[in-house]
């Protein structure tokens, strides 16, 4: 039964993310429930918040009816009329009965839980507070002058507890119902003007607040707990200023928290450290959570315990002197300490453990978010690559298409530029054959490859014409000897290429003089003659450009 009691409960907080199971630990070590049901109900309920949750854990249920709420009022009243301290040993008595409503507990903190949820309803409307503010000002105002008056003359304590006789309804009810953080702030800003400056570094926050940085940073916690009305609230009050007890508590290793019972948050944790007289003064130390059959702690955590406890000092034979309080205060605490240092050590061992096993874990992740990091980048410039890749190869076939298809509408015009040519030599032939003769001039062209032709020329053809001739006769020759084209054996049937349009790649060049000729040139006949070439020269054909191996050449020994 232990065994599957231990499955059960690791099957629970393994449903439980990391901060919710701290929330949860924090939760029943302020509350001391062991019912983790329960606990996950209430912290479910306050949506994971552990102050609201241990607020609404020890504040008492909602009454049942208007009669009892009466009933109950009344009987307030008259137990507060009677007197403050029996009041407060009253309320006491109440807290020793705790153990006895363990049962009904977790309902009643679910009831206060669900009432103070948002979406309650809200109290009507009134006047009464708009009517009767300014008089509540003046009320106010006049305290606050009396209360100077009497810290000037040296009866702080007075002014800060209240006159006697005066209706210190509003003062009690903002006590009662402030913040808790409030409450601590009002407490010790009381101590000081009432005991002075010199006193142990006090927790400024709520007693959640204390458990938590107890637990976080491996420390003691110093938890006080009296009332301004009790009897022996200023023997307390001079024994936390003797200076003995100021240098003890001053050390690094305690948090010292005190509380006003008469604020919620302090009689919570009164009721929770079980608490019969007053003024208390306990010491809580940590300690390893107790080992199951398994061998494993129940919560794998270390958890608060009370390991001295200083209840009421009226039974006390040093009660009255300040210094012997002070001495028997320091010793008791110390002797507990020392009886609790090596489970402390042991609480701290265990949480270096812990700690040292979450640092190996965040390396562990880092060591392992940096290797997927790099895997990522370098798929990245692995899929950059390839894209890059792509695209290259894809620029490059665009560019071979280009070239492809002007290299097809060139050939194209060559071979309908010789075509036309060899329709203009037939008609000069006829042209002949009719003594219709023109003047002719005789040229020698040498070409790229040191080839020499001689053709003959009218005198009104253009520059042009020799460039076509120079231009087609690839396609002359191949005509010459196959008498067939790639488009064709109807030489006249070829039409000039659309969209293109073409562009001679060299010049023709005579040397004596040495004149650059382009194909734009007028008439062949008034150019050569304006040159003194007419009728008959030699001209070179010279590159315009140069050839693409032998300048990729030359760029690369560059």
């Amino acid at each position: 039964m232990v065994g599957s009691a231990g499955d059960d409960v690791g099957v629970l907080l393994d449903s439980l993310t990391e901060d919710e199971r701290k929330h949860l630990f924090e939760f029943c070590d302020a509350t001391a429930m062991d019912d983790l049901d329960a606990a996950i109900g209430i912290l479910q309920a306050k949506q994971w918040h552990v102050g609201q949750a241990i607020q609404a854990f020890f504040e008492p249920p909602p009454p049942t009816s208007d009669n009892n709420n009466g009933n109950n009022s009344n009987n307030a009243t008259h137990t507060d009329s009677a007197s403050g301290t029996s009041g407060l040993r009253h309320r006491t008595a109440a807290a020793t009965t705790t153990s006895e409503r363990s049962q009904t507990r977790n309902d009643d903190a679910l009831q206060s839980a669900r009432r103070l949820e948002p979406g309650s309803s809200l109290p009507a409307f009134t006047l009464v507070p708009l009517v009767a503010w300014p008089f509540m000002l003046l009320v106010q105002l006049a305290l606050f002058f009396i209360r100077g008056f009497l810290t000037l003359i040296g009866l702080g304590r007075i002014a800060a507890a209240g006159i006697p006789g005066a209706d210190n309804t509003t003062t009690a009810l903002a006590d009662t119902h402030g913040g808790s953080a409030g409450d601590a702030a009002r407490l010790h800003s009381y101590f000081e003007s009432t005991y002075g400056n010199t006193h142990p570094p006090f927790f400024v926050g709520t007693y959640t607040g204390a458990l938590e940085a107890a637990h976080r940073d491996m420390k003691y916690l110093v938890v006080v707990l009296w009332s301004r009305a009790h009897d022996d609230a200023d023997r307390l009050g001079q024994a936390l200023t003797h200076s003995r007890v100021v240098e003890f508590l001053s050390n690094p290793r305690y948090i010292v928290w005190m509380g006003d019972v008469s604020c919620t948050e302090a009689y919570g944790a009164a009721a929770r450290l079980g608490v019969t007289a007053y003024p208390f003064v306990g010491l809580a130390a940590l300690k390893p959570a107790p080992q199951t059959s398994g061998g494993s702690n129940n919560n794998n955590r270390s958890r608060l315990h009370v390991v001295a406890r200083i209840e009421g000092l009226s039974g006390s034979a040093n009660a009255d002197n300040a210094d012997a309080l002070a001495r028997e205060l320091t010793r008791r605490l110390g002797v507990s300490v020392e009886a609790n240092e090596q489970a402390l050590q042991a609480a701290q061992r265990e949480q270096e453990a812990r700690d040292s096993d979450r640092r190996l874990r965040e390396q562990q992740n880092a060591a392992y978010e940096a290797s997927l990091a790099r895997d990522r980048e370098r798929e990245r410039l692995v899929r950059e690559r390839e894209q890059s890749e792509h695209t290259q190869r894809a620029e490059e076939e665009r560019r071979q298409r280009e070239r492809e298809g002007w290299e097809k509408r060139r050939e194209q015009w060559r071979w309908a530029t010789l075509a036309r040519i060899m329709r203009e030599d037939s008609n000069s032939e006829v042209d002949v054959m009719a003594s219709k003769k023109k003047p002719m001039g005789r040229f020698q062209l040498r070409l790229e490859d040191g080839t020499r032709l001689v053709r003959a020329f009218a005198a009104d053809a253009t520059m042009q014409h020799v460039f076509d001739f120079i231009e087609t006769r690839g396609v002359a020759e191949k005509w010459g000897s196959l008498k067939t084209t790639p488009h064709g054996d109807d030489l006249d049937a070829i039409r000039f290429p659309e969209e293109y349009t073409h562009e001679y790649d060299f010049a023709l060049v005579s040397q004596f003089p040495r004149v650059v000729f382009d194909h734009t040139g007028a008439a062949l006949g008034e150019v050569m003659a304006a040159n003194g070439l007419w009728p008959s020269a030699t001209l070179i054909v010279e590159p315009l450009f140069e050839p693409e191996d032998e300048a990729s050449c030359e760029s690369t020994v560059n």
